[in-house]
C-alpha cells in the first residue's frame, strides 16, 4: 500500500512529519476487516466450487464456470475505468454499459433462449426474481429493460438518446451497483452440479418455489456474512 508525508504540528507548534499509508477512497476500519474477511472466504468458496466445473463431465457444469468467468471479465473491465464512485471518462460510458449488460447475459440467458425478442424479456423476469420484493423486482425489471434497449441500440449502430452528462453517469452507476448485486445473488443461489439457475429462476418466479429457491438461501447468506448496510430487500 503506498505511503505519503503527512505534515504536522507538536504541541511546542513545530512542524513535523510523519510517513502515513494512502487509505485513498476504500477504507476498511479494523472494526470491519472481521465482516470483511468473513464475507470473502464464503464468497471465495462459491467461486471456487463453480469454477471447479470447467473440467467437469456434464456440459451444464462446464457452462456455469464459463458463465461466471465471461461476468467476471467484462465487470473487471469495466470497473477499471471507472476511476471513482460515479466517475468515467465521457467517451466510454456506452462502452461500459455494453460491459455490464454483456456480464447480465452471461449469467441470465438460458441455452434455450433461442427467440432474440425474448431474450431480453428472460433476461428482465430472471434479474428480477433475484429480489424479494415486488418494489425492488419492479425496479429491477425498469433498470434492466432501459439498459438492454440502449445496448441493442448500441450494438446496431444507433445512437443513445443523449442525456445530460450528470445524468447519464448517475444511470450508469446504479447499473453498475445493480448488476454487482445479480453477481453476487447469482453466486450465492447458483448450485454446484444441478439445474441451471436461469430454469430455476423462471420456475421461481412463476410459482410458489421463490421462497425455497432464491429468498431462503439469500437471507442464509446475508445474515451469516451481514454487509454494512443491508439490501433494501432483504428485512
Amino acid at each position: 500500500m503506498p505511503t505519503t508525508l503527512h505534515t504536522y504540528l507538536d504541541p511546542q507548534g513545530r512542524q513535523n512529519e510523519a510517513e502515513v499509508r494512502e487509505t485513498g477512497t476504500f477504507h476498511v476500519p479494523p472494526t470491519s476487516a472481521e465482516a470483511l474477511t468473513a464475507f470473502c472466504t464464503a464468497i471465495s468458496a462459491k467461486i471456487d466450487a463453480v469454477m471447479a466445473g470447467v473440467t467437469h463431465k456434464r456440459n451444464i457444469v462446464k457452462r456455469r464456470a464459463r458463465r461466471l468467468e465471461r461476468a467476471a471479465r467484462h465487470l473487471l473491465a469495466a470497473y477499471q475505468r471507472t476511476y471513482h464512485d460515479n466517475g468515467v471518462w465521457p467517451v466510454e460510458t456506452d462502452e461500459l454499459l455494453l460491459d455490464y449488460v454483456i456480464a447480465l447475459e452471461a449469467l441470465l440467458i438460458s441455452p434455450v433462449d433461442k427467440d432474440h425478442k425474448s431474450i431480453g424479456r428472460n433476461i428482465r423476469s430472471r434479474a428480477a426474481a433475484l429480489f424479494l420484493t415486488p418494489a425492488e423486482q419492479n425496479r429491477t425489471e425498469t433498470l434492466v429493460k432501459k439498459a438492454y434497449e440502449d445496448r441493442s441500440t448500441y450494438v446496431h449502430g444507433g445512437v443513445i438518446e443523449d442525456e445530460m452528462e450528470e445524468k447519464k453517469l448517475e444511470a450508469l452507476r446504479t447499473l453498475r451497483l445493480l448488476t454487482l448485486q445479480i453477481f453476487l445473488r447469482w453466486l450465492v443461489l447458483t448450485p454446484s452440479d444441478t439445474d441451471d439457475l436461469t430454469d430455476l429462476l423462471d420456475a421461481a418466479s412463476e410459482g410458489p418455489d421463490h421462497a425455497r429457491v432464491v429468498e431462503q438461501p439469500l437471507r442464509d447468506f446475508f445474515t451469516a456474512t451481514p454487509p454494512r448496510v443491508r439490501p433494501a430487500d432483504i428485512a
